[in-house]
């Protein structure tokens, strides 16, 4: 096969990328959409692959000028399917924007928001859950360290010290949508695909051009639920060994399979031995007013970009 000829298979190639933002049910997305027969799902579903080296995420593989080792991600995919893979992180990553616009130029892509307060409350169940704060820090210092991190001069590297800049969704998709162009863009939101997710996948299915009907009798599931644990540090530990095995194993389908298929069984168990009952995050009225403040810019700018109203009573009621 020619250079000529290997370049135009690719480029014929159809790919979804699901970006949005962390803590929007990107995880139980991508399994919906992974169990589409008309959707190939890369062998994991953050494969991170057009981010930059710098950004704070590890992956197996980065992007060194072209999609040969992205497209190894696919496995026993045809050419009239859909290529799919979930980084939320793709929205806040300028160079994967422009390596998503060059390397797969025909790309579709879904962005996946949420409320930025009750997200930013997620986020901080999350990082406490994996260790990334500690117990003993409230919400309201949490959102103290954040504001810090935000005015400091040197730009905070750690993922969540980021989390309070990121729900101000306007300034990173308006640079998608001059890249990419609203066509080739949808706009879904954590609310309604929790709520409404026949529909709201009805509508998704309409915007990639694939039967909506697989929907119609499907039973959706929650996955990755930001859940209270026990042991923050045994919960850190086996979600490293998670992901260390998975990237040994994602391109080994006789291993990763069965793998998968016991961890999908085991999990639960696991689960039900280091959760608990979530606690109840206190919140002052000056911190949530602060962060009303602080979003409703970017809140009431955001129907206006991408042409649909914003399904978040609260901003409502506050503007």
């Amino acid at each position: 096969m020619s250079r000529f000829n290997h370049l135009k298979t690719v480029a014929d190639y159809r790919y979804l990328i699901v970006g949005g933002t962390t803590k929007a049910a990107t995880t139980s997305l991508f399994t919906y959409l992974a169990d589409h027969p008309a959707i190939c799902a890369a062998t994991y579903k953050e494969t991170r692959f057009f981010l930059s080296i710098d950004y704070p995420l590890p992956s197996k593989y980065r992007y060194k000028g072209d999609v040969e080792a992205y497209n190894l991600l696919f496995s026993d995919t045809d050419e009239t399917q859909f290529r799919m893979e979930s980084t939320p992180d793709y929205l806040y990553c300028e160079d994967a924007r422009e390596r998503i616009a060059t390397s797969l130029p025909y790309a579709k892509l879904v962005f996946s928001l949420r409320e930025p307060i009750s997200r930013l409350i997620s986020w901080y169940r999350f990082a406490r859950q994996i260790g990334k704060l500690p117990q003993i820090l409230d919400f309201d210092a949490y959102v103290e360290l954040l504001f810090t991190a935000l005015n400091n001069d040197k730009k905070a590297e750690e993922q969540h010290l980021q989390t309070l800049q990121q729900g101000c969704y306007t300034i990173y998709l308006k640079h998608y949508f001059d890249r990419f162009g609203p066509e080739r863009i949808h706009i879904l939101f954590y609310e309604k695909l929790a709520a409404q997710p026949s529909d709201t996948m009805t509508e998704l299915c309409h915007f990639v051009g694939i039967d909506a009907g697989f929907y119609s009798d499907y039973g959706f599931k929650v996955t990755n639920r930001t859940q209270q644990m026990r042991s923050s540090e045994l919960h850190r530990k086996y979600r490293d060994f998670r992901f260390r095995l998975r990237q040994w194993t994602h391109n080994k389908p006789i291993i990763h399979i069965p793998l998968r298929t016991i961890r999908r069984t085991i999990e639960p168990f696991y689960l039900r031995l280091n959760t608990q009952t979530d606690e109840k995050i206190q919140m002052s009225e000056e911190t949530r007013h602060r962060l009303i403040d602080y979003y409703t810019p970017d809140v009431q700018v955001l129907g206006k970009l991408i042409g649909k109203p914003i399904p978040w009573e609260t901003w409502r009621k506050s503007s």
